[in-house]
């Protein structure tokens, strides 16, 4: 019975953490249309957002390995957790003084403590129970982190977004000192959720701390394994890690776009800022169809070739489409992006499941999620926001390339499943 109740608690901190990690990861698609507007910034300017929360989320998992493997997860856990929570701080200051770059410094602070709490977080989630269906649970865990962010989008967004359109309006012909007092206004409206998210990630971290955790092992078999013998031949593994890059930035890229985009096209802000929560709910839909289907009926990588050739089709969709009807193919490639903790999952198997590995894949897609978006921005100021979204029909193309060689080896591969 005791031992029960210590799966049990660990199953509820785990799905917790994931919830965390979910809501914070898609608030930048809220952030991105909100700050665009708050510091008067062109796109590429915004999409600075993520391009510095991915980087610091990517440059944290490597160092993470040294930590985990010295201490016990749950510390490993608390330390990034208040790391995220020291980041949602410096946002109310940003706010107060209405600073970019100070706004920039959170997000820098903030994306280090995920990247953290991601390495530790999914190799618990791995190591806690049956290893026969340990991508089953990742797959739940994936699930409940983007339904967080569904919730996250929506939730600080009826905030920060609240009348936005009669107070953009109002920036717009207002001068000196009058404009100035607006945008302060909006500003300001950062203050109350983040000061919300700061308790509630402090809180998380201390229940992590002294929350008596299951003892995975996480931290001997990590280091064993991140510099163990079981690797996968270097030439696959980068390939791998290539395809994960393009994937997860091409998945980052449709989401915190889409705001940005429907306004673009004519739909008021208010309404456009609900877009990245339906593209988001799209890829819940992907992925419980994945879970439904894979590995019974389809493998892992055929799953991902079918989903990365949709890709394709709806990223050139997007781009050809009259305006409500592209708006929509950008939403649906959410479901493209869905099976990318598959790619993931089929990385680190070939690794032999270690901790190295899983550290290759997670800095391979927050590197495409700092990457490509900003290269998005840089093209929307170029050639518009609907022609920037050619930049992801070859980035969906060469995933299905990878998805399609890497067929025999799948199966080779793949574990079975419960």
């Amino acid at each position: 019975m005791k031992q029960e109740n210590s799966y049990t608690l660990g199953i509820f901190t785990l799905t917790m953490l994931f919830v965390i990690c979910g809501f914070t990861m898609w608030l930048n698609a809220t952030l991105v249309p909100y700050l665009k507007v708050a510091c008067e910034l062109s796109n590429v300017q915004a999409y600075f957002v993520t391009l510095v929360f991915y980087l610091a989320c990517a440059a944290a998992v490597f160092p993470s390995l040294r930590l985990l493997s010295n201490a016990e997860p749950a510390g490993g856990m608390a330390i990034g957790l208040m790391s995220m929570a020291a980041g949602a701080l410096i946002f109310i200051p940003a706010a107060l003084l209405r600073t970019y770059p100070l706004f920039l410094l959170g997000l820098l602070v903030a994306g280090a403590g995920l990247g953290l709490l991601q390495v530790a977080a999914g190799t618990c989630a791995s190591a806690l129970g049956a290893s026969a269906r340990a991508l089953r649970r990742r797959n739940a865990l994936h699930i409940c982190g983007t339904v967080a962010g569904v919730a996250g989008t929506l939730a600080v967004g009826s905030i920060l977004f609240y009348k936005i359109d009669s107070l953009e309006a109002s920036i717009r012909i207002a001068e000196g000192a009058s404009r100035a007092a607006e945008l302060d206004t909006l500003a300001h409206k950062v203050v109350l959720p983040y000061l919300v998210i700061t308790l509630t990630l402090l809180a998380a971290a201390v229940w992590v701390k002294y929350s008596p955790l299951p003892n995975t092992g996480v931290e001997r078999s990590g280091a064993q394994e991140a510099g163990g013998g079981n690797a996968a031949h270097p030439l696959r593994l980068g390939l791998g890690a290539l395809a994960l890059f393009l994937y997860v930035g091409a998945e980052v890229t449709g989401v915190v776009s889409i705001a940005l985009y429907g306004k673009s096209v004519g739909i008021s802000l208010a309404v456009a800022s609900a877009l990245p929560a339906c593209a988001l709910l799209v890829a819940v839909l992907g992925c419980l169809l994945g879970a439904a289907v894979v590995p019974k009926h389809i493998d892992g990588m055929r799953a991902v070739g079918v989903c990365a050739a949709l890709g394709v089709i709806f990223a050139v969709a997007a781009v050809l489409a009259p305006d409500g009807a592209s708006v929509a193919f950008v939403a649906l490639l959410g479901l493209s992006a869905s099976p990318a903790w598959l790619l993931a999952s089929s990385l680190t198997a070939k690794a032999g499941r270690s901790l190295g590995a899983r550290a290759v894949a997670l800095a391979a897609g927050a590197l495409g999620g700092a990457l490509l978006p900003l290269a998005y921005g840089y093209l929307a100021d170029t050639v518009g926001n609907r022609h920037a979204y050619w930049l992801l029909a070859p980035c969906y193309a060469a995933v299905l390339l990878y998805a399609v060689f890497s067929f025999p080896a799948a199966k080779k591969n793949t574990p079975p499943q419960n």
